[in-house]
């Protein structure tokens, strides 16, 4: 073991005298060996203190020390002269690609490649757009539910949204920024595809707004249609039947007028053809004789013509004519009515017995309006003719006879009636001819 350490420790000696930052002092010259009785144990010593190392003295080398300022001051200037060369370039493209004709026009001419950022924008809106747009017009042309429409619709904005963004003025000077350079990118931007777009998301917006209407104009049309199917099955009157069915129709009326065309269109085309079979089916006679139902309607609309005619009296006796031909003309409808085809006689009875009566009370009015005018003309005529032939002097008037013609003229004018038109015009005459009574009664 200690031949191999020797070895070893040899091996590193040559190899420290080799490197020229150790120095190697020299040593001592070892003892002189004891001799040994024994040879093989002398050999062994001697290899053993040619193998020893020898003591060794390094000298470190001098270290050189670093500057932190000078570091950080290097590092600051290399900095600086990036951003610098960096930023001038950057800033050139940003100030020739801001949205100003003044600005790109001439550079357009001179090195348009610089404008390429701005145009790739515009052109990668316009390819939205349309794609955009196109994806839309799938979705509102063909629709399948109102989730596509809102679908579409959603995707129409966006596609308008990045049409406008394209500026008018790259539109109008395209010709002077494309100059036939396309730098290995694929251009699509073109004016006239750009229109053809605007002009087909403008046809999809108004077919959103007529696709919406229609949605609407159905769903109201549904629930007006319920409503008078539900009213239609509770009521018990005919008259309420009646009415019910009208609604009925007028609903139907509306839901087929929906165009075909619309999502909604194609949906109310069935819809009409089953409320109208159920009408039939539901509806029986109410639904079936639509000349009692005409009748009925007709009756009802004069009456309340007529008593919209008769409010608020006094009226002249043609006023009082005309509303008491349509109270007539009211009764005359309802007594058309066969009395074995509709259930609840007994209620269209009751209304006939109102409008005779209304029609009996207009004829009065009539009468007495016509009677009364009649009796205020003679009463105006008598006392027209009594004035005129009454003598200028006092004592020529024969006050007997005088009084006899004005107590005719005062029943003349009791003939006229409270309610008419020239009863507030005959009492003041009366109150005139009893003034004159009087007189004659003082003159006796």
């Amino acid at each position: 073991m200690g031949i191999i350490n020797s070895m070893f420790a040899k091996l590193k000696s040559n190899s420290q005298v080799n490197n020229p930052d150790i120095q190697v002092v020299p040593s001592q010259a070892p003892p002189a060996p004891v001799p040994q009785a024994n040879s093989a144990m002398q050999r062994y010593t001697e290899i053993e203190a040619e193998l020893a190392p020898a003591p060794q003295t390094l000298q470190a080398k001098a270290v050189k020390q670093i500057n932190p300022t000078n570091t950080l001051k290097k590092l600051g200037n290399r900095l600086l002269w990036a951003g610098i060369l960096v930023g001038v370039p950057v800033g050139i493209i940003y100030v020739v690609n801001l949205p100003y004709p003044v600005i790109r026009q001439p550079v357009s001419k001179v090195a348009p490649i610089l404008l390429l950022p701005s145009n790739m924008s515009i052109d990668a809106n316009y390819k939205k757009g349309q794609a955009t747009v196109e994806e839309s017009r799938q979705l509102i042309e063909s629709p399948t539910s109102a989730a596509d429409l809102d679908r579409g619709e959603l995707q129409l904005r966006e596609g308008k949204a990045a049409l406008d963004s394209i500026p008018a003025w790259y539109v109008a000077e395209w010709s002077d920024y494309s100059r036939g350079y396309s730098w290995g990118y694929d251009w699509r931007f073109t004016p006239a595809g750009l229109q053809s777009t605007r002009i087909k998301a403008g046809e999809l917006e108004a077919k959103v707004f007529q696709e919406k209407n229609a949605l609407i104009a159905l769903t109201d049309a549904e629930k007006d249609l319920a409503i008078a199917k539900a009213v239609f099955q509770k009521a018990t009157k005919p008259i309420d039947k009646k009415v019910a069915v009208q609604d009925w129709r007028a609903a139907i009326d509306r839901i087929e007028q929906i165009p075909e065309q619309t999502l909604a269109g194609r949906k109310a085309k069935q819809l009409a053809i089953n409320a109208s079979r159920d009408l039939q089916e539901l509806g029986g006679l109410a639904a079936g004789n639509q000349k009692i139902v005409a009748l009925i309607s007709g009756a009802e609309e004069f009456a309340k013509k007529a008593a919209e005619s008769g409010r608020n009296p006094p009226y002249s006796s043609d006023r009082w004519a005309e509303t008491a031909a349509m109270w007539q003309e009211a009764v005359d409808r309802l007594e058309k009515i066969p009395n074995e085809e509709l259930q609840g006689y007994t209620e269209i009875q009751a209304k006939l017995a109102s409008y005779r009566v209304n029609l009996s009370e207009v004829k009065i009015r009539l009468k007495n309006e016509t009677d009364s005018v009649q009796a205020f003309e003679r009463s105006n005529q008598k006392l027209s003719s009594l004035w005129a032939t009454l003598p200028k002097s006092g004592k020529d008037l024969n006050p007997n006879q005088v009084k006899g013609k004005f107590l005719e003229i005062s029943a003349e004018l009791d003939k006229v009636k409270s309610g008419t038109t020239v009863y507030l015009k005959a009492q003041e005459i009366k109150l005139e001819v009893r003034n004159q009574l009087k007189l004659l009664e003082r003159a006796k």
